[in-house]
């Protein structure tokens, strides 16, 4: 076998895709997983979905990253209510799919793959603006850096930490990332009216 050879990590991502069926994703998946299954499936999606925002969007980081730590509180709260909104969006459809009487099996497994890409991109635009953040305190202009960085702490909490702590980590530190440019957009439209 393949995984054999590899080291740790990759092993546990290996192991993780050998495992995937329909009749393992279950709510309790993620918190019957192992730690370094967690920490492999989040440092690998962290860093693609992260750099798949850095390839589309670079140009508009620097903007994100000052709109985000402008007010890191504030931006964790707008980070939230995006993820809300997500859940909200997906739970409502699954809950209107689930009454034409689909297939359940597939129809779950479409909604969970939907879900899943919609909050990994969020949480890769989130770990981008934090990681760029990161790096740009340290001295380096590369936002990859940052990206990686953010995604091994992400990944070791994961494999130190019990499942919930990783799970409030990782939705804290994505969440201050997006939440900048959430309430950015979501105030684009209102007008500011100054008393003299």
């Amino acid at each position: 076998m393949l995984a054999d050879s590899l080291p740790g990590i990759w092993t546990a991502v290996l192991v993780s895709v050998e495992l995937l069926s329909a009749d393992s994703i279950t709510p309790t998946a993620v918190h019957d997983a192992q730690g370094p299954i967690l920490a492999a499936i989040s440092s690998v999606l962290t860093v693609i979905c992260g750099g798949a925002v850095i390839y589309r969007y670079e140009g508009r980081l620097d903007d994100a990253v000052s709109a985000s730590m402008q007010r890191p509180l504030v931006s964790a709260f707008y980070g939230l209510m995006a993820y809300g909104i997500v859940v909200l969006l997906v739970g409502y459809a699954y809950s209107q799919l689930i009454r034409l009487a689909v297939a359940e099996t597939a129809l779950t497994i479409l909604v969970a793959l939907v879900a899943a890409t919609l909050i990994f991109s969020l949480g890769g635009l989130g770990f981008v603006v934090v990681g760029a953040w990161v790096a740009d305190i340290v001295g380096v202009a590369d936002p990859w850096i940052g990206l990686v960085g953010i995604g091994t702490v992400s990944a070791l909490v994961w494999l130190l930490l019990p499942v919930g702590f990783g799970i409030v980590i990782w939705v804290a530190i994505a969440s201050v990332g997006i939440g900048g440019p959430a309430r950015q957009w979501l105030h684009a439209g209102s007008v500011h009216v100054s008393q003299t």
